[in-house]
């Protein structure tokens, strides 16, 4: 006999006013789940330093960003380009049907995931393709890229579940501010990066001011709207679709 969704909801809720239970059944359910056991290693492993520790993902989730950047670097003829966050590599496999020319990296935090994306380049092998197991840019070295691109990073399900009036306890402003001046490190001058699905504006951020937006117009998205700001407070009631930033040419000791 199946169960009602009222009783599901009686046993959940009865389950979550008993903390030591409900953490020894959660605990139990993550032993389980092969992907809820990678991820409890890699907050482990990166303790403190995880965006968005979910991997969920899929191949052609952002068409249109990748088509728009295409255009953008058409006369580069084989661009460097890092999926910051890449998963299991969907988007490092979708680049490539965008960019057929391109060296791109995959970079992510999860094992699982990297382990995943590889298995797949061996089934598939492509040259052009690499992914490193990392939770930073730290992990490039003196690595310089054409496009770099963290879709879907800085975010989180908690944020998106409880819309909280702050962040801070969840995923930081100053988190994110950190990460993309980071990538801003790696990114060649007149080069573009695209930070989109997240809970941040890039106006916002330290590095804005060395950037130039370009908003696109979605036919298959929405604007974001769950957003949080500098001082890690909710935006309400301001759509934005900035999604794609070119770097100012500069020359050298400028910044």
């Amino acid at each position: 006999m199946p169960f009602s969704a009222e009783l599901l909801a009686s046993v959940r809720s009865g389950l979550r006013a008993v903390p030591p239970l409900h953490k020894a059944v959660r605990s139990i359910r993550d032993l389980a789940d092969p992907d809820r056991r990678a991820m409890r290693r890699m907050l482990r492993r990166h303790a403190g330093h995880v965006l968005q520790p979910y991997p969920t993902t899929f191949e052609g989730r952002y068409p249109e960003v990748f088509t728009a950047l295409s255009a953008l670097l058409w006369d580069v003829p084989e661009p460097a380009i890092l999926s910051f966050g890449c998963s299991d590599g969907s988007e490092v496999r979708s680049l490539r049907r965008w960019f057929p020319r391109a060296r791109i990296i995959g970079l992510d935090p999860n094992p699982r995931m990297i382990r995943e994306a590889r298995a797949h380049l061996a089934l598939n092998p492509d040259r052009g393709i690499s992914y490193i197991e990392a939770n930073s840019t730290d992990a490039l070295g003196d690595m310089q890229f054409d496009a770099i691109l963290a879709m879907a990073v800085f975010r989180h399900g908690r944020l998106e579940t409880e819309a909280p009036d702050r962040c801070d306890e969840v995923l930081p402003f100053a988190q994110f501010d950190k990460e993309v001046t980071a990538m801003h490190r790696h990114l060649r001058p007149g080069g573009w990066l695209s930070v989109w699905n997240g809970h941040f504006r890039f106006r916002d951020t330290t590095i804005a001011p060395h950037y130039q937006a370009r908003t696109l117009t979605f036919t298959r998205e929405v604007p974001l709207t769950l957003l949080y700001g500098r001082d890690n407070r909710r935006i309400d009631d301001e759509p934005y679709a900035e999604v794609l930033f070119r770097k100012r040419e500069v020359s050298a000791g400028q910044e």
